[in-house]
């Protein structure tokens, strides 16, 4: 990798290393309308997004990891405002047209033998990695810290399934989840070593999203995810590793915690966001697991930032830009949103710049 000593990628591999960085590394996402009442507050243009001016770390890149991609997106028709949308998981979707979310409103996978008609296209399409390359590049000349990214088994299996669905099955119909997930299983470890090749992303490594928490306790108990996750995690993490991929790590929303050890044991180095309200606390992670894991996360954007109070902000933010002086944090939060001003914000990477440069 081409970057110059001080780049943000060299810091993240510190800290993944346990390392001291010479600046404590971040990681942080935006929705709704936060980047333009940012940029308006700055005094900065339009296009100017918070990761590019305070110098991103981290980002992510994916390509089309749909089951069928040649479907995904395809209008089937309209109703009123909105659309009927094929979206590639085997689900057809009612979506409104000037919004985001959408209805499911139908599923190839209704009954149990319909398995047999999900038969993934390839992951070696070109066309599911278009634009990917391009994009992959862009960052790494950045010097940003660039991974690969898929949705993980249960995610996407709910995707498929439908989540209640899903939740049932994995009570009361073992057989058929063993099938089911390890048919996700093999589709989702082909995406991850295209994605890895396509973007030469051996060294940075695979980010696995598979959101399975609510934030007082995972979705399902942990005999079920040894029972059914376990096993699949373990070979497909084996599979990567064994091709070369350097890294693997976690995220999910929520309170991951009594999945920890598991997760562990299927081979994840790493977890994002690690969210503080889910009650996931940095410096009793790491005095649990030591140099286990590498902490990605750790800020409270439910309350802390939210709130805006400089004092709570700072009080909450320097113990963790202190954890991370010898390595094995990337600071971040799930998300930062409309619920968060501008000014909150900027308070909070101040503190990151000022107190998190550890040469200074």
């Amino acid at each position: 990798m081409n970057i110059t000593a001080n780049a943000p990628a060299i810091q993240v591999m510190k800290a993944i290393r346990f390392e001291q960085p010479d600046y404590l590394p971040f990681w942080d996402d935006f929705w709704g309308d936060f980047p333009k009442k940012w940029s308006q507050y700055m005094g900065l243009p339009i296009t100017t997004r918070p990761d590019d001016y305070y110098g991103r770390c981290v980002c992510e890149q994916l390509g089309n990891e749909s089951l069928f991609p040649s479907l995904s997106g395809k209008i089937l028709k309209t109703e009123g405002k909105y659309n009927i949308i094929d979206d590639g998981w085997g689900r057809i979707v009612r979506q409104d047209r000037n919004g985001y979310f959408s209805e499911t409103v139908g599923r190839i996978l209704e009954n149990y033998s319909d398995i047999e008609k999900i038969i993934p296209e390839s992951a070696d399409l070109d066309s599911r990695f278009t634009g990917f390359s391009e994009k992959v590049q862009d960052e790494k000349k950045r010097g940003v810290y660039v991974l690969a990214k898929i949705g993980g088994l249960y995610c996407r299996g709910q995707f498929v399934r439908g989540e209640e669905d899903l939740l049932m099955d994995m009570m009361l119909e073992k057989n058929f989840c063993n099938d089911f997930f390890d048919l996700m299983a093999d589709h989702l470890t082909q995406m991850a070593l295209q994605t890895l090749e396509r973007g030469n992303l051996w060294d940075t490594g695979l980010l696995v999203c598979d959101d399975m928490a609510n934030s007082k306790m995972p979705n399902f108990s942990p005999d079920i995810f040894e029972e059914f996750l376990l096993p699949r995690y373990k070979k497909m993490l084996s599979i990567v590793r064994k091709a070369g991929c350097s890294h693997v790590f976690f995220h999910s929303d929520g309170n991951i915690g009594p999945l920890l050890d598991l997760l562990i044991e299927a081979g994840f180095e790493g977890f994002n966001p690690l969210e503080p309200s889910c009650g996931l606390d940095l410096i009793k992670l790491r005095e649990k697991y030591g140099k286990k894991i590498v902490l990605f996360g750790g800020v409270c954007n439910t309350q802390i930032l939210p709130r805006g109070n400089k004092k709570e902000i700072e009080a909450h933010v320097r113990p963790l830009i202190e954890l991370g002086r010898d390595g094995g944090v990337v600071i971040g939060q799930a998300s930062i949103g409309d619920d968060v001003e501008p000014e909150a914000y900027d308070y909070y990477m101040s503190l990151v710049k000022k107190y998190g440069n550890y040469q200074g």
